[in-house]
């Protein structure tokens, strides 16, 4: 099978290699599509969680089952499945708390298992949700992405008729304000501000207030006028920029919840004595908590549309093209996909 895979810091090819065998407990799939993240660049960046080299990339796939693990239940060939990539031991203190989301022992597509850029890949049966047939694989390749927001915007715990900033206009910042607006009731919804700096990006962010901060000297004044008379209740980063922690931070009320999503290597200056005094609360947000039901089921929501959100598409042939577009394109480009099937 053809597959993309990371030899070294950034170096990345397509290449010929074996159709992975799979275990007892697990499926074979059949790529349908796949979908670039941010993540899948940084390591070709920078390889951040030290991966052992070659590995085939990707990590946010749906596609059909075409082998069935002699141990798996409930699956068969031919069936249409969105598939997680966190694959928890389920023995660990974490997995035993019922955090698998961060079990310390965990596998995970493209780390340290086969990822999905590839025309096959192997996932745990637990791993794999059925989708209906008329949900494209571009769009139920976004069931990880829907996710991971959401346990964002669950770690935010913005209250009925509060307020909620994201800090950044990428593809995760304009699902969790879509994701938001949803869920937000007509009786006492959140009001959801979105800022970034891509016209062509904020666009997208339905139902939220908009606000592009590109070239303004104080994004503060901006900001700030947006939210209620204390500040904001909850502040999602959906950046890596040291800058907009602080900014966020500054914009909160007393109590407010700062939620890191958007990892930060390296050490980020926080004043601690603002935390201190106002009782801030800084939390992470990384992977979900037992969130992909209810992601998959996001999927077929027609008010979310969530198939647009997909605006290019790519064969794994043009693969440079499709990473140097998800890498620099924000003005012109959203999410990025590989398509395997025609129809996509």
């Amino acid at each position: 099978m053809k597959a993309l895979q990371l030899l070294d810091v950034g170096q990345v090819a397509l290449l010929e290699i074996p159709v992975p065998d799979i275990k007892a407990d697990e499926l074979l799939i059949r790529t349908g599509a796949t979908t670039i993240c941010t993540s899948d660049l940084n390591d070709i960046r920078e390889n951040p969680f030290d991966i052992a080299f070659p590995i085939t990339m990707g990590h946010e796939g749906a596609g059909t089952v075409v082998q069935v693990g002699s141990l798996v239940q409930g699956f068969s060939i031919g069936d249409r499945v969105a598939t997680h990539p966190v694959h928890p031991c389920g023995s660990c203190a974490a997995c035993r708390r019922g955090w698998g989301h961060l079990c310390t022992a965990m596998e995970h597509f493209a780390i340290n298992r086969p990822g999905t850029f590839a025309e096959y890949y192997p996932v745990r049966h637990d791993r794999a949700r059925h989708i209906p047939d008329d949900i494209p694989f571009t769009a139920a390749a976004l069931a990880e992405p829907i996710s991971v927001c959401l346990e964002a915007l669950a770690q935010a715990c913005v209250p009925a008729q509060g307020t909620l900033l994201i800090l950044g206009d990428g593809p995760f910042g304009v699902l969790m304000a879509r994701l938001e607006a949803s869920a937000s009731s007509n009786i006492s919804p959140v009001k959801t501000v979105l800022a970034g700096w891509q016209d062509f990006r904020l666009a997208f962010a339905r139902d939220a207030v908009t606000l592009n901060t590109y070239g303004v000297r104080d994004p503060y004044v901006m900001l700030r006028a947006e939210a209620d008379e204390l500040g904001y209740d909850a502040v999602i980063l959906a950046v890596g920029s040291a800058a907009a922690v602080r900014l966020g931070l500054s914009l909160l009320r007393p109590r407010g919840r700062f939620v890191v999503f958007s990892a930060l290597p390296g050490e980020t200056p926080v004043d601690l004595f603002r935390v201190h005094l106002d009782e801030l609360a800084i939390v992470g947000a990384c992977s979900d908590e037992d969130r992909f039901d209810d992601a998959v089921a996001r999927l077929g929501d027609a008010e979310l549309r969530m198939e647009e959100l997909i605006t290019h598409t790519f064969p794994l042939a043009r693969h440079e093209e499709a990473l140097a577009l998800a890498e620099t394109g924000h003005d012109r480009a959203l999410k990025v996909a590989f398509a395997f099937q025609a129809g996509l």
